[in-house]
């Protein structure tokens, strides 16, 4: 399909729509500064858990929420390496974006093996 200008776009959306995912400020100007609050939000949220569990339920789960717990923390480093290592621009916010994503996708994953190692 042709936009205004005559250029051929996907489901007849402008390369300019500001509606796209991959338009959204968040991840083409942002300064990042919003995804090291909620990285850094996110593993004191994953970390309430897996402290109760190191603390309240000695196990053999144990290791496995250890192990949650320094991978998220390894990533949310990422996230705030990244931060100020890489140059500003749209690189920069989905390397953060991405490390924030794996750090939540280690938290639920870790945390679900704890359950089943409980109830086994």
């Amino acid at each position: 399909m042709n936009d205004s200008r005559g250029e051929r776009t996907r489901r007849g959306a402008s390369s300019a729509d500001p509606t796209k995912v991959t338009q959204q400020p968040s991840l083409t100007t942002a300064s990042g500064t919003i995804w090291v609050v909620m990285g850094s939000l996110l593993l004191v949220a994953g970390a309430v858990p897996v402290v109760a569990i190191i603390a309240l339920r000695p196990g053999p789960m144990v290791p496995v929420a250890v192990a949650t717990g320094a991978l998220m923390l390894a990533c949310t480093c990422v996230l705030f390496i990244a931060r100020f290592a890489v140059q500003r621009g749209p690189l920069r916010l989905r390397v953060m974006a991405a490390s924030m994503i794996a750090s939540a996708v280690v938290g639920v994953l870790g945390l679900l093996l704890c359950i089943v190692i409980q109830g086994s």
